[in-house]
């Protein structure tokens, strides 16, 4: 029994010896990244603005590419971040798990501890009985040595007495002789029959106390040997309890420590492995917090990169609209001047009133299809005029003009379906085209498509003729196609009647 609770205490040793050497080098690895915390808290937030006060009022406005420019290099720091904060996460979940493992091997180590205190009361009553009969074979060894003192005096005045009867039996005859030569010498010296009866009583005492002497010695020899034996056993009997109430104090003694040690090795690993767990949580913490304020700041750089680009194009369109109006009045004028120099031929001079007010028409259908009842936001968390504004007709590139509204959003935020539909067409991430990237498009029941671009992930099961759900995820925003170059956003379309129409009144009502 000893033996194999020996054997299990030092593998719980050993495995807890285990534990805290990866323990030691894990909070190496925690210590590295609590160093880079540090530093990103101290120097982050003045790199992103974050501390910065508010422009004063009436300060110049940035323009989009400024606001482009932060706003790429917040998004490498939130992906960086990200990244940093998905391995700290990951860390953390195995230093649970390992937390967990000790916590079971805790339990096991308490049960075995358990069965070591057990064993040490079991030795402990061993011991105090073993002491007991050490005590009570004493105790008879004592006895034992007593009576045979006993014997061995009776039996030395016994054969004392004996030797006393010889020599008087010598004085009456030979040592030889028999009790008829006795009892005639007692005849002889008799001066009257009455000493002769009292010689003859006197021979026949003599006589039967020598034989009753030599027997009581015999006996007591025999006592004797007996009760030496017996002295012997009960030695013998003292010394093995002795021996055993030893043994078993040193067994005691060894369980005892046993127990302590495994009590002490399994609390300071499971000490260790609590501290690791915490300072992994608090880098964690501390990473999801750096991270929030990046997302916030890159939220609001959407929002002012937003109201730059409108400005911009309010500008641009306000630019185009003078710049024409000077030239349709240039036009004028020159008219004017050719018909008076033609005699007065003025049936031209309304030729300006036929030019465009700016460069380009914005395209048709900027007021939006019909309405329809029920509908949903399509990008989780997105509200209007803050992550998207009426970008319907903006430039872009190669002189087209915007036929859709822009989203913006972190990439891998749900994108879900405005109402039930069946897709119908799809370009999945084996095959996204240049300019939409990775799309879905899909029906509802007013006959509109809703076309979805630049989506990072389509959504498991979306494929042509598949049923969506109003509100059903069909895929991420990313920033795939021709979108690669700018923040992350999706880009709605819709069609109906077979031209597209702007999807802003249909959708900024219900993105709060």
């Amino acid at each position: 029994m000893y033996t194999r609770n020996s054997r299990s205490a030092l593998d719980v040793v050993a495995a807890v010896t285990q534990r805290r050497t990866d323990g030691t080098a894990r909070r190496g690895r925690i210590g590295h990244r609590a160093l880079i915390a540090v530093l990103i808290l101290g120097f982050l937030p003045p790199m992103l603005g974050l501390a910065t006060p508010s422009a004063p009022v009436g300060a110049q406005e940035r323009s989009s590419s400024e606001v482009e420019r932060d706003l790429e290099q917040t998004e490498q720091q939130r992906r960086g971040l990200a990244s940093e904060l998905g391995t700290v996460r990951g860390e953390l979940s195995q230093a649970e798990e390992d937390l967990a493992a000790v916590g079971a091997r805790l339990e096991d180590a308490r049960s075995r501890l358990t069965a070591a205190e057990g064993q040490v009361a079991l030795a402990e009553m061993a011991l105090v009985d073993a002491e007991e009969e050490r005590d009570a074979a004493e105790r008879a060894h004592d006895r034992a040595t007593v009576l045979l003192a006993e014997a061995e005096e009776e039996l030395v005045e016994q054969e004392f007495l004996l030797s006393s009867h010889l020599v008087h039996t010598f004085k009456f005859g030979s040592s030889g002789a028999q009790a008829g030569a006795m009892a005639l010498e007692i005849l002889r010296r008799a001066e009257d029959p009455n000493s002769f009866a009292v010689g003859m009583k006197q021979l026949e005492t003599v006589v039967d106390v020598q034989d009753a002497t030599v027997k009581l010695v015999f006996e007591l020899r025999t006592a004797r040997e007996q009760r030496a034996r017996d002295a012997a056993i009960a030695r013998g009997e003292a010394l093995q309890a002795e021996a055993v109430a030893v043994a078993t104090l040193r067994t005691v003694e060894q369980l005892r420590e046993e127990a302590a040690s495994l009590a002490e090795e399994v609390a300071e690993a499971e000490q260790q492995q609590r501290t690791m767990v915490a300072a992994l949580r608090t880098s964690a913490s501390e990473t999801a917090s750096m991270l929030a304020r990046v997302q916030t700041r890159q939220a609001s750089l959407q929002t002012e990169l937003s109201r730059a680009r409108a400005a911009e194009e309010a500008a641009r369109r306000e630019a185009e609209r003078r710049a024409a109006e000077e030239a349709a009045a240039k036009a004028a004028a020159e008219e004017a001047a050719r018909a008076a120099a033609n005699s007065g031929n003025s049936s031209s001079a309304s030729s300006g009133s036929s030019a465009p007010r700016g460069g380009r028409l914005s395209p048709p259908g900027a007021g939006g299809g019909p309405g329809v009842p029920g509908v949903v936001c399509p990008v989780q968390g997105a509200v209007a005029g803050r992550d998207f504004s009426n970008d319907w007709g903006y430039p872009r590139s190669g002189g087209r003009f915007h036929q859709g509204n822009d989203i913006f959003a972190t990439t891998g935020t749900p994108v879900v379906a405005v109402a039930d539909g069946t897709v119908t067409r799809w370009n999945p991430p084996s095959a996204p085209t240049g300019l939409g990237g990775i799309t879905v498009t899909y029906r509802i029941g007013d006959g509109s498509e809703w076309y979805n671009a630049h989506l990072d992930t389509v959504a498991e099961g979306i494929e042509p003729g598949v049923s969506v759900a109003r509100g059903q995820t069909i895929g991420t925003v990313g920033n795939t196609g021709n979108a690669r170059t700018t923040p992350p956003h999706l880009h709605l379309g819709r069609r109906h009647g077979g031209m597209w129409v702007n999807p802003w009144p249909t959708v900024s009502p219900v993105c709060r």
